[in-house]
């Protein structure tokens, strides 16, 4: 670790049938300086070869005796290996996320300059690969990060931290419970920092590269549990209840209005109903944001395809909007207990996938 800290870390990665992609994330973390003997996998009791082959780098490798989700692998790990009593900070991983060379370092140095932060949250990117949902990704969490982020970290309204890049001081984290009945642990979790009164804050250099899908069905998949989660710990936390509420409390109720009333679609049919020969202005002036979005976010990821592949991903926004839409109808609404994960397809961290 780096020579800066005195602390001890320990990096927690739950995998659940990644073995096409569990020693790529393990080799960049001994690249970037991470000691095997630091590094635990809990093999949620996979099918395929994740154990034996995360074993083989000679990390510490813990399978659990049946399958019961990522938060409960996460759970019995922690108590398995005694995390909490033997490091004063852990970083949760995914087994399909790749390190930055820096990526500890930049932790470590985040830890020196200041130990009283109960959350360090890292900066994640998509892994470059030919489909248009990598290029949309890059685009999203280029602009998210950049500016989204690193505002919410000056104000304390960090809201999720990604569970592929999260260092929690271990006392804190003692603190908190691993809850796996929601659909999004990692969020639950940032919430209960904030309800502990603990400051999370952002790492830019902190940087790992995950995995996107690589097909409409696995995107679709995808953002439908991130969006049913989402929903999920608005109840769980009462974010629109009348209490004492915190600055994150206020944050996630923008969020929620801006992405319910001042999204585009029902502009769009708003215009269309009052003033229709407006719309083609309207939607090139929309166009001509996105564009300049998708030129800085190409520069800064030095990726031409995030520009070049802007008219085809630009329509993802709509598909965006329709799961956020039916988690909201399924979550709060109809009142729906929605656990099913539906795990997308891995594929190799070098591999160019066509669509």
């Amino acid at each position: 670790m780096h020579t800066h800290s005195p602390y001890k870390i320990g990096v927690l990665i739950p995998a659940y049938n990644e073995e096409v992609v569990i020693k790529g994330t393990i080799d960049s973390l001994i690249a970037a300086g991470c000691s095997r003997s630091h590094i635990y996998v809990v093999d949620d009791k996979s099918t395929d070869g994740t154990a034996e082959i995360a074993k083989t780098t000679g990390v510490n490798v813990y399978t659990v005796s049946e399958n019961g989700g990522k938060a409960q692998a996460q759970r019995k790990a922690i108590q398995y290996f005694l995390l909490l009593e033997r490091y004063d900070w852990l970083i949760f991983m995914d087994g399909d996320t790749k390190v930055d060379e820096n990526f500890l370092k930049a932790f470590s140095d985040a830890i020196y300059n200041d130990s009283t932060v109960g959350l360090y949250v890292g900066q994640v990117k998509s892994v470059k690969n030919n489909h248009i949902y990598s290029a949309s990704r890059a685009f999203e969490y280029t602009y998210g990060q950049d500016v989204a982020k690193q505002g919410q970290s000056n104000f304390n309204v960090i809201y999720v931290s990604p569970g592929c890049a999260s260092m929690y001081r271990t006392d804190v984290l003692s603190m908190l419970t691993i809850d796996h009945m929601t659909l999004a642990e990692d969020m639950d979790l940032t919430m209960q920092v904030h309800r502990a009164k603990f400051k999370i804050s952002y790492v830019p250099d902190a940087i790992v590269n995950t995995q996107d899908p690589s097909t409409f069905k696995d995107y679709h998949k995808q953002i439908l549990r991130w969006y049913r989660g989402f929903w999920q710990i608005i109840k769980k936390h009462r974010i629109f209840a009348i209490s004492k509420k915190q600055p994150v409390d206020f944050y996630m109720m923008l969020v929620v209005f801006d992405a319910l009333i001042l999204n585009r679609i029902i502009w769009i049919a708003i215009f269309a109903a009052t003033m229709p020969w407006v719309l083609p202005t309207l939607m090139l002036i929309d166009v001509g944001c996105c564009t300049l979005i998708a030129c800085y976010s190409g520069f800064r990821t030095k990726r031409l395809d995030v520009v070049y592949k802007l008219p085809l991903y630009y329509w993802l926004s709509y598909v965006n909007f329709y799961a956020y839409m039916r988690a909201f109808v399924e979550i709060i609404v109809c009142k729906k207990e929605l656990l099913a994960w539906n795990k997308v397809k891995r594929y190799d961290f070098n591999s160019h996938i066509n669509t």
